[in-house]
């Protein structure tokens, strides 16, 4: 009875407000904080229909919070625009052509980066045969820029027909029966999903043990160890592009997870921060191997940096919602 009393509340109430993303978050939150306001009264030993009405006037009306939050009646405001099922379909194949590029994108430049590294070993340990040791060197480059170059391509075709779905960035609606249809495939792929989360997360555990390997039989037989890293890398960055942007596509057209309204603004942050800690990672990981001969090393500035980052988006996340409360 608690559930349904406060939930025809807040319908009638929400009622002359627009269906957007924000508005079904602030109604989510609402709820919640509604509930727990009764559990607290139901301790004190009231019964269940004056605690419904204690909260239900304690909670009042929510036109001057709409008012703050710049939101305007359904009937003053143009409605979100709606997602029909083509478009959202049509998105949905996006999003997996995209991943795949992607994935395959940034799999040829770690396997790029594990040729060149092979290769400058090769050269040091004179396994090159006739080429001299400059020589040895620019085929180490030269192998670098064959994947990546290609990578770059790929990094960019994943773009072609974004502008298509721009809709999707601000707020908007699907279609009548739109939703039960992309939650239907969302939950077919969930299964394939959580498979390619496991392997992944297993490839990146066992990747440091080449490494490992590879010093113990000699200081000299360490960069091969980390080519092998790279190569197992590679195919863990792979599962986790190409499943992940599947899956962030579903999320993206339900308005779930991420892409819920009060997520956008520290997304932007956090990709902003993550455009420069990543790249940062790589030039260290490359400077101390290259110059300072840390291979058996420097591959730990991998984790480093992914915790930091996590730390890092906790935190912004946590002051984010100690405002929204305020």
């Amino acid at each position: 009875m608690r559930m349904e009393t406060l939930n025809a509340y807040l319908d009638s109430m929400f009622a002359a407000w627009p269906r957007t993303a924000q508005v079904a978050d602030l109604k989510r939150d609402m709820l919640a904080a509604m509930e727990d306001k009764y559990d607290e009264l139901k301790r004190t030993g009231r019964s269940e229909h004056e605690v419904i009405g204690i909260v239900i006037s304690e909670f009042g009306s929510v036109d001057e919070l709409m008012g703050e939050l710049g939101i305007s009646p359904a009937d003053e405001r143009q409605a979100a625009p709606k997602l029909t099922e083509a478009s959202a379909l049509g998105y949905e194949a996006f999003v997996r052509r995209s991943s795949l590029l992607k994935g395959i994108g940034w799999m040829l430049v770690l396997l790029g980066a594990a040729a060149m590294v092979l290769i400058a070993a090769l050269n040091e340990n004179g396994a090159l045969g006739a080429l001299s040791e400059d020589a040895g060197y620019l085929l180490a480059v030269i192998a670098l820029f064959v994947l990546v170059v290609p990578a770059i391509g790929l990094f960019i075709a994943s773009g072609g027909g974004k502008e298509s779905y721009g809709v999707l960035s601000g707020d908007f609606e699907l279609a009548a029966g739109t939703r039960g249809i992309i939650e239907s495939h969302r939950e077919s792929f969930r299964p394939i999903r959580s498979r390619s989360v496991v392997a992944a997360a297993c490839l990146g555990t066992l990747s440091p043990v080449a490494v490992l390997i590879a010093a113990m039989n000699g200081e000299g037989q360490t960069p091969y160890g980390v080519s092998v890293m790279l190569a197992l890398l590679s195919l863990m960055l792979f599962l986790f592009v190409y499943y992940g942007g599947i899956h962030e596509g579903y999320e993206k057209l339900l308005q779930l997870g991420e892409f819920t309204p009060t997520k956008k603004e520290e997304n932007r942050v956090l990709g902003r921060i993550a455009a420069v800690v990543w790249p940062l990672a790589f030039i260290v990981f490359f400077v101390s191997g290259f110059v300072y001969g840390r291979w058996d090393v420097n591959w730990a500035v991998f984790p480093v940096t992914a915790v930091l980052f996590g730390a890092i988006g906790g935190v912004y996340g946590l002051r984010a919602k100690t405002k929204q409360k305020a």
